[in-house]
């Protein structure tokens, strides 16, 4: 069974968010629709995907156990003790490994948590393991990399958005796991195992073990098939995203005439590489009917252009321009 038939797709809804002004910046106050609006996605508008139910926990009543390869098996931390420890603050997007190219389950947040490594430590890391389990209340299992593990970006995140995570989002607490796609940041974390080797859940069904992140754009306004009259001008916008693995992304182009020639475009909101850009396009539209396929591409800043080539997301995530058709009409 291929991994679309698993995934459910839900709507959460949390409370109000505080957060800085440079993060909420929105087009609501002119005539121009941007999308996303927002650097921030606010937690009823992030996408959800998981294998089945989210699972309730109790904080009071969860344990997280670390087992395997380490000098302190069976450690046992309570929600207390881990959200007790120095925490950082970052802004991370996520992006699911299953969609095709361009649509929208990618969103960012403003999370809070723990470095991985410093939960490990607790427990005491052998030299011996390659690999960290997690396995979650919902019976979802994966592994990553040691080395990946123990880099000072890989967190434990237990707020989202200046707010407990909410349960579609993996309360008590979920993996951030900085460059990958959704499946290696599982969510409802009850054991971390350390050991040399593991086949995840996904990978078990032909998915990439690996899940880097590709190089992408993706066109938020205008929608498939919008009608557009002729002559006017309209704000073509979308986000950016790399993984961070090519050092985040210098520009990004958008072709109105088939992928003939390329403007660049306005990145008028931007973090750090970790988190997704968001750009826009004031586009002149004809004075002719017709059709039209609008494209757009990355680039990274070291160099790298998102290849026009596309293949479909199984196994390893899809690539290709974004390519968005709209109507031009005449004007009454």
């Amino acid at each position: 069974m291929k991994r679309r038939q698993f995934i459910k797709i839900a709507a959460i809804s949390v409370a109000s968010t505080t957060l800085p002004m440079h993060y909420l910046e929105t087009a609501i106050h002119s005539d121009v629709i941007l999308k996303p609006n927002s650097m921030i996605t606010p937690n009823d508008q992030f996408y959800v995907l998981q294998i089945g139910e989210p699972s309730h926990l109790k904080a009071e009543q969860w344990r997280l156990a670390i087992t395997g390869l380490v000098e302190k098996p069976g450690t046992i931390l309570s929600y207390e003790e881990i959200t007790g420890m120095k925490s950082v603050e970052t802004m991370r997007t996520l992006k699911c490994i299953g969609d095709p190219i361009g649509t929208e389950q990618m969103s960012n947040a403003m999370w809070t948590g723990v470095p991985l490594r410093n939960i490990l430590k607790k427990a005491g890391v052998k030299d011996e393991p390659k690999m960290v389990v997690f396995r979650c209340a919902d019976g979802y299992h994966t592994a990553i990399p040691i080395a990946d593990a123990m880099r000072e970006e890989t967190l434990i995140a237990y707020k989202m958005n200046g707010e407990p995570l909410p349960l579609e989002h993996g309360f008590p607490v979920r993996l951030l796991n900085p460059g990958h796609y959704g499946t290696k940041n599982p969510k409802w974390i009850v054991n971390i195992e350390l050991a040399e080797t593991h086949v995840g859940y996904w990978e078990k069904h032909g998915w990439d073990a690996i899940a880097n992140i590709k190089l992408a754009t993706m066109i938020g306004t205008p929608g498939e098939d919008l009608a557009i009259k002729a002559g006017t001008t309209y704000t073509i916008s979308g986000a950016a995203f790399d993984g961070g693995h090519h050092q985040g992304i210098q520009s990004v182009e958008v072709s109105v005439d088939g992928g003939d020639t390329w403007e660049e475009v306005e990145i008028w909101t931007s973090d750090s590489p970790l988190a997704w850009s968001l750009w826009k396009y004031t586009w002149q539209v004809p004075q002719k009917a017709g059709r039209i396929e609008i494209y757009a591409r990355a680039i990274a800043n070291d160099g790298l252009i998102q290849s026009e080539t596309g293949f479909d997301a199984e196994p390893v995530g899809a690539v290709g321009y974004h390519t968005v058709v709209v109507e031009v009409i005449e004007r009454a």
